[in-house]
């Protein structure tokens, strides 16, 4: 399936849609598949891409459960393949290893105040190397956007 036919059809799926937050993973499939039509990529690239939306067998009767299952495949895919990542991704991760890693060492200096100093440090530290990770990412062309520009 062509990333102008799954933007189609997903934007049909999003006018039915009643859940708010429905719409919002439509909109950001959306605006994943719009950002990669803008991307240089090469016609093999651009072919394989196309080949994993086939996988997808989008038809009438796909679920919106089945279409976000499909959805995070499909990110996992961009990352594994082409480095793409959504924008925001180190960030996230970051917050997420900056809190883990902040509270087992904090542990280990005082058990109470320790974690939450620990926390609050390992969270801006995480947050720090996430933002520098997403800024690169952004330089290099590989983050891709998760909102539609007007």
């Amino acid at each position: 399936m062509k990333i102008t036919e799954t933007i189609a059809f997903i934007t049909q799926a999003e006018k039915k849609a009643e859940k708010k937050s429905q719409k919002k993973h439509y909109t950001t499939f959306i605006a994943i598949l719009s950002d990669l039509q803008t991307k240089d990529l090469e016609e093999t690239q651009f072919f394989s891409i196309e080949k994993e939306l086939d996988n997808f067998k989008l038809n009438s009767k796909t679920t919106f459960k089945e279409l976000n299952r499909s959805f995070s495949k499909f990110k996992q895919f961009l990352k594994v393949k082409f480095s793409f990542t959504t924008e925001g991704y180190y960030t996230s991760l970051g917050i997420g290893l900056g809190l883990c890693f902040g509270i087992a060492f904090g542990s280990l200096i005082d058990r109470f105040i320790g974690s939450s100093i620990g926390m609050t440090f390992g969270m801006l530290l995480g947050i720090v190397v996430g933002k520098k990770l997403d800024s690169d990412a952004e330089i290099h062309g590989r983050a891709l956007k998760t909102k539609l520009q007007n």
